[in-house]
């Protein structure tokens, strides 16, 4: 009996200690994996969010729609139309015939308050998604870029306040949009390279680089775009027979 009665101990303590070691273990790496996949989840929505974002802000600009409002649902997110970044189109004499500043949207999550390292963003009339490794174009800009003939259409977002625009937490906002105005800021025939840089999060650089590079394949001698540098900065030249440059303002509220 004696030995029994140990026997029944030990097989106690080392199932109580497996039981344990498992809720442990699903403590630490479980409730992490659930974390993650919940996050994923929040980022594929505010994708899909923003792809209804971009065919309404293509209506304003090409379907002559006045105005629009996009649902957005917020879920432990932050959407926030943020301080404006700049781009423009230069001839090889120096000469700048194009040139805008556009405010991004952007969707985080709601603990990432630093650099946006994942989420998606909508600027210039692209869509880019941001993970840790990296950022990745979902959507291309509304330009075409041609031997014969580019067209460089900017979508511009203005902040109708006139400062940063944000809303957190879990709830659902409309993202109200207004056509301004529409205006050709250049049509010529360069008689030599254009460059056209964009200025943006340098986390989103390389994904825009990669834009030019595929779109411009071919346009030019050599490899069409600068390295980058680290600051944001993606600069990159072409060669065309017809550069036509249009802009379009988009009055933007979040709320």
């Amino acid at each position: 009996m004696p030995d029994r009665a140990v026997s029944d101990v030990v097989s106690f303590v080392l199932v109580f200690s497996l039981i344990t070691l498992s809720v442990g273990t699903v403590s630490v790496f479980g409730l992490g994996s659930l974390q993650d996949a919940r996050n994923a989840e929040r980022i594929n929505n505010g994708e899909r969010a923003f792809d209804v974002l971009a065919d309404n802000q293509r209506d304003i600009a090409h379907g002559g729609a006045p105005s629009r409002a996009t649902e957005i649902k917020l879920a432990e997110t932050t959407l926030t139309l943020d301080e404006p970044l700049d781009s423009s189109v230069t001839l090889s004499d120096g000469t700048q015939v194009g040139s805008t500043e556009s405010r991004p949207i952007t969707f985080r999550l709601a603990t990432d308050q630093g650099d946006l390292s994942r989420g998606v963003v909508y600027e210039m009339g692209a869509i880019l998604r941001v993970d840790p490794g990296g950022a990745v174009m979902q959507r291309t800009p509304p330009f075409q870029f041609d031997e014969n003939r580019t067209v460089i259409h900017y979508l511009t977002l203005e902040s109708r306040t006139g400062a940063v625009q944000r809303q957190s937490g879990s709830t659902t906002i409309l993202v109200r949009t207004e056509h301004g105005t529409t205006a050709v800021l250049s049509h010529t025939e360069p008689s030599d390279e254009v460059t056209i840089s964009v200025n943006t999060e340098p986390r989103r650089a390389a994904a825009w680089k990669r834009y030019f590079e595929d779109e411009l394949a071919g346009m030019s001698d050599g490899t069409p775009c600068q390295p980058l540098d680290g600051s944001g900065e993606v600069t990159c030249s072409f060669e065309t027979d017809d550069l036509l440059i249009t802009r379009t303002t988009i009055r933007t509220n979040i709320g």
